[in-house]
């Protein structure tokens, strides 16, 4: 899947005692919009579920994943819907560190002994999601840098990613993602309408609202659309469920017909042939050729 055009630019809070932006947030859901931004994050999933995008990726979330996400990388964390229930009692709760390539200093981590960073930092490109063992040992580590202060702090984090580049537990979240060179062009327009699209993916959404929303007739907006992403805006949202198809098929227990609805199809003959059409491949044999692989 060709991935989005121009998401937003995020701008991260600056602290002047600290090299390093370190957040521990509580939230009834998260509400970041589809961004990026050119320092690298570090994002501890403590508490929540829903559908992340990174790149190219459309995957779920859940309780205690960490992800190491390089500069530039655009990604985004939708909570299920009970989450926006004002009735619910379970909130998102997340450990979040984001930190410049040169935060150390600069060349910092082209030096002999910091070369497995430089090398882990660079594979970032394509975020990485931690594996056991070391997630959980990552886990109880940015609990801890949380209670510390200064020069203290600032060795904990370097000893981190020190931890994962030395373990290797970790894998590619989005391994064909290729960098926009439009990344850092600002465009209003469209950034409204992928992010109304990347919420609203798995309904109905019309020509006619998306028209609106970047305000232009639905015949003018079809040319902008496809000139801007290579995609009518059909084929577009049908890339995003059929790769969130592709997510729970290999991931969850639920029938071919159970994701068909869930991702935004009304007919399981359709889903299955759009399916066979993007992916050479039905959704039964994917699955069972993914589950091979594990």
């Amino acid at each position: 899947m060709k991935q989005p055009m121009r998401p937003n630019l995020l701008s991260v809070p600056q602290n002047e005692s600290r090299s390093f932006d370190l957040r521990h947030e509580i939230v009834p859901y998260f509400n970041n919009p589809w961004h990026f931004h050119p320092e690298i994050e570090l994002n501890f999933m403590i508490s929540g579920s829903g559908t992340r995008f990174i790149g190219q990726s459309v995957e779920r979330f859940r309780d205690g994943e960490i992800v190491l996400l390089g500069k530039n990388l655009p990604h985004y964390w939708k909570n299920d819907n009970n989450y926006y229930n004002p009735a619910s009692a379970r909130p998102s709760e997340a450990i979040i560190a984001r930190f410049s390539e040169d935060f150390a200093g600069k060349d910092f981590f082209r030096l002999p002994e910091t070369q497995l960073i430089h090398t882990l930092l660079e594979r970032s490109a394509f975020g990485l999601q931690l594996l056991d063992p070391v997630r959980t040992q990552i886990q109880k580590d940015l609990y801890q840098l949380l209670k510390m202060e200064g020069f203290e702090q600032l060795m904990a984090l370097l000893a981190i990613l020190q931890k994962i580049a030395l373990s290797g537990a970790f894998e590619e979240i989005s391994p064909n993602y290729i960098p926009s060179q439009l990344i850092k062009k600002s465009n209003e327009r469209l950034n409204k309408v992928i992010a109304h699209v990347l919420e609203f993916f798995t309904g109905d959404i019309s020509l006619k609202e998306v028209a609106d929303l970047a305000n232009m007739s639905e015949a003018a907006f079809c040319r902008y659309f496809k000139a801007q992403t290579g995609k009518t805006l059909t084929g577009f949202i049908t890339d995003l469920r059929i790769q969130y198809a592709c997510n729970l098929l290999s991931n969850t227990d639920e029938s071919v017909s159970q994701v068909c609805f869930q991702i935004g199809f009304e007919n399981v003959s359709h889903f299955i042939q759009t399916f066979k059409k993007l992916r050479n491949q039905t959704p039964f044999e994917f699955r069972q050729n993914t589950r091979k692989l594990k």
